[in-house]
């Protein structure tokens, strides 16, 4: 009987918590916000109200999807709980609009300061989704006056937060047509920076662009076709490894010393420049904008490099070419 109690009263609490709590957040909903404020100000008559949303938030929805809009808000309750106390009422009461209550006395420059540091903590924040660079929000406060209740508190923080909604939204009459080709362009600026994202390098390593060799032939053709316009200069040096009768070096010791020709290659090189493996023993590599003389120069700084890194192996030789890049077409 005992334990049908416990279970039936532990139901009870899970109810009374679903009945309460916003589900995606955890915080309280609407009806459970207006009453525990209803009764705190009953008791305390004092505090402030704070009515915060989340700025172009229709926007974040429909770019992104629900998932990311829900992510969100659920960041935003995250940081505005790292905000508040214990006493203090946190509640989801719309979409993306949330209250704080903080049954304290506290004059304006508290108010203005405290919706300050809310704006800086969510716009400092990092999303997941790279495109979305921290969480712009509108937040105003209103300081209890005698008599208000939560309808009252909040109908005047909310006017604020619409006359700086309408601040920031303010901008010049365009037609239907005009909206549609401002709301496309922004559109295309997102899709840019997304594939600019997608495109990019995101961990930059320091040297050369070592690649496939698939990938360094498709790069090679660009770079001719782009010498027909460009009337720049580009070299191939072909880095070949033997041991000093002209013959492959042993596997073992071949492989070893790959590894050293690979490393020393991409930090004696520029960020611009490419190199790949070309076989066993021969790195390809494809340096811009120098002559045959700098070109040289840079085949010999590798070389030199490699020599010192292998100091302790007698048997090995490492040779060098270079080839100037023609224009593509000529032959």
């Amino acid at each position: 009987m005992k334990q049908d109690w416990a279970a039936l009263k532990e139901e009870n609490e899970i109810l009374s918590k679903l009945a309460s709590h916003d589900w995606l957040t955890s915080i309280y909903n609407r009806g459970a916000t207006e009453t525990k404020i209803n009764q705190l100000l009953a008791e305390k008559k004092t505090g402030v109200l704070f009515v915060l949303d989340v700025d172009q938030f229709k926007q974040i929805n429909d770019r992104y999807g629900h998932i990311t809009g829900d992510s969100v808000l659920q960041e935003v309750v995250r940081i505005l709980s790292l905000m508040t106390f214990k006493h203090d009422i946190l509640g989801r009461v719309g979409g993306d609009e949330f209250v704080i209550y903080m049954p304290l006395a506290q004059n304006q420059n508290f108010v203005d300061e405290r919706c300050r540091q809310i704006r800086s903590r969510l716009l400092g924040i990092q999303m997941t989704n790279p495109l979305i660079n921290g969480i712009s929000v509108t937040v105003c406060g209103s300081l209890y006056q005698p008599g208000d209740d939560y309808k009252s508190l909040f109908d005047r923080a909310d006017q604020l937060l619409l006359s700086e909604k309408r601040k920031k939204n303010k901008k010049p009459f365009l037609t239907a047509a005009e909206e549609r080709r401002s709301a496309a362009r922004k559109g295309i600026e997102i899709d840019m920076a997304l594939i600019r994202t997608e495109l990019s390098e995101q961990e930059l390593t320091t040297g050369a662009y070592c690649q496939d060799y698939d990938t360094f032939k498709s790069i090679y053709r660009f770079v001719e076709r782009r010498l027909r316009r460009s009337g720049e200069s580009a070299y191939i040096i072909l880095f070949t490894l033997t041991d000093k009768n002209g013959d492959f070096p042993k596997l073992l010791t071949r492989e070893n010393q790959m590894d050293t020709l690979k490393s020393v290659t991409q930090y004696s090189l520029r960020l611009g420049d490419v190199f790949t493996q070309y076989s066993s023993c021969q790195y390809l590599v494809m340096v811009s904008d120098v002559d045959g003389q700098n070109a040289e120069l840079i085949a010999r700084r590798i070389s030199e490099a490699f020599y010192a890194e292998t100091a302790d192996i007698e048997d090995k030789l490492l040779l060098h070419h270079c080839y100037p890049l023609k224009p593509a077409g000529t032959s």
